[in-house]
C-alpha cells in the first residue's frame, strides 16, 4: 500500500543507526520490543550492553510475540491495516488542526507525529500541565521536550481503536478556555 518506505540512516552511513518497534509500526503498543539496525557491530554491541544494564525485565513474552507479528504471512496484513489507520486519524487530524483558529501545524510527510503551534502568549510546558488535570484529563507533550517552545506534541498513532476525538476535543476546550 502507499508509496515506498524512506531510505534508512543504517543503509547511508556506516555508523547509522536506525530503529524501530512493533509499538509504532504494527500498533502492538505495551510490548515494548522493537529493533536496531547498524552497519557497525560494535556500536550494535554497545546497544545491547547498554540495554542489558539499564534494563532488568526481559521481555520474553513481549519478543515471542513480536516475532510472531513479523513473520512474512502476517507482517503486510498488519502494516497494511497499521498504514490505513494511520491515514485515517492523520486525516482526521488535519481536519481538526483546520478548525482550530488557535493552532497551526504542517502536516507530517513520513509517520504520525508533528508539532502544532501555539498562539504567542501560551507557554507549552502550562499548557501540558493544565490539559493533563481536570477536566480535560489529556496527556500530550510540550515542545520544550524537543526544544521547541510554543508546540506541542501531535500525533496520531494507536489505529482505530483510539479515542482521538475525544482527545482533539478535550485540547480544543482546553484552547478556547484558556
Amino acid at each position: 500500500m502507499g508509496a515506498p518506505r524512506a531510505p534508512s540512516v543504517a543503509g547511508h552511513y556506516a555508523r547509522g543507526i536506525s530503529t524501530g518497534s512493533v509499538s509504532k509500526a504494527l500498533g502492538l503498543q505495551g510490548l515494548r520490543t522493537g529493533w536496531l539496525i547498524c552497519p557497525d557491530p560494535e556500536l550494535i554491541m554497545d546497544a545491547v550492553i547498554l540495554r542489558e544494564n539499564s534494563s532488568e525485565i526481559m521481555n520474553i513474552m513481549g519478543e515471542t510475540i513480536a516475532e510472531i507479528a513479523l513473520r512474512p504471512d502476517r507482517y503486510r496484513a498488519a502494516i497494511d491495516k497499521a498504514r490505513r489507520e494511520g491515514a485515517a486519524n492523520l486525516a482526521q487530524m488535519n481536519e481538526w488542526v483546520a478548525e482550530q483558529a488557535m493552532l497551526s501545524w504542517v502536516a507530517p510527510k513520513a509517520g504520525l507525529i508533528g508539532l502544532g503551534r501555539l498562539p504567542a502568549g501560551i507557554d507549552s510546558d502550562a499548557f501540558a500541565k493544565r490539559v493533563l488535570a481536570d477536566p480535560y484529563r489529556t496527556f500530550l507533550l510540550p515542545g520544550s521536550a524537543y526544544d521547541q517552545p510554543g508546540h506541542i506534541r501531535l500525533g496520531v498513532g494507536g489505529g482505530a481503536g483510539v479515542n482521538l476525538r475525544k482527545g482533539l476535543d478535550r485540547v480544543a476546550q482546553a484552547l478556547a478556555e484558556w
